[in-house]
């Protein structure tokens, strides 16, 4: 069953407190790296303004630290107030005066005129609106600005145990077969320019950067 946005909030609310842990093995597995070359295709510069759809608990921000240094801006947006009071904590660790946390539904939240780039990792292949939500992005940016894209994927090339057993790792985030179907690069491709297309971990994720398009 694909989850709508009151369970996905739910879920959420549920896992917080053990949601960290839970990453370890992505971790361990050089998920940072990846987190590193998607944040690195926005290209952004110091005194930028990025916003970081479905932040959970903060898991990019030093990294978007380092991009647009103490002059910069991040926004981090997430449905769930538990995964948010966790995020707090870690820009209390960065003494990320310049990171704003936002509760809301990325559907219907008002990207700020003045944002440069958007981020969203692990996020919008969990919603079933991702769509509508690329393209309210695309239509928001100006021209030459970017958004990336890191997620899970549907793995064509692997057996299917292995994909069940995929799944089964990752039941606590939410992930069932049902979400296969969800492929918001496809969405990237229809209303920006796609600069990057990656698969990662074997066919298993994704990263994939677009650029508003002229015009």
């Amino acid at each position: 069953m694909i989850l709508n946005k009151d369970q996905v909030k739910e879920l959420y609310q549920r896992t917080a407190r053990f949601y960290d842990i839970a990453l370890l093995g992505y971790r361990l597995l050089g998920i940072t790296k990846y987190r590193r070359e998607t944040i690195n295709g926005l290209q952004l510069k110091a005194g930028d303004t990025v916003v970081d759809i479905g932040c959970g608990t903060g898991a990019n921000f030093a990294l978007l630290s380092k991009a647009v240094g103490p002059t910069g801006r991040i926004i981090g947006v997430d449905l769930s107030p538990a995964m948010l009071s966790k995020a707090e904590r870690q820009v209390d660790r960065l003494e990320g005066t310049n990171i704003e946390l936002v509760e809301a539904d990325i559907g219907s939240w008002p990207i700020p005129a003045e944002t440069n780039g958007i981020l969203a990792t692990f996020a919008l292949e969990m919603i079933p609106e991702y769509d509508a939500v690329i393209q309210r992005i695309a239509g928001t940016l100006l021209p030459g600005q970017r958004l990336a894209l890191l997620g899970l994927k549907h793995p064509e090339k692997w057996p299917d145990w292995l994909i069940e057993f995929g799944i089964w790792l990752n039941k606590p985030f939410g992930v069932n077969r049902e979400y296969e179907s969800l492929q918001p690069w496809k969405s990237v491709q229809q209303h920006m320019n796609v600069l990057k297309f990656k698969e990662i971990y074997f066919g298993s994720a994704y990263i994939c950067v677009g650029e508003k398009r002229p015009g």
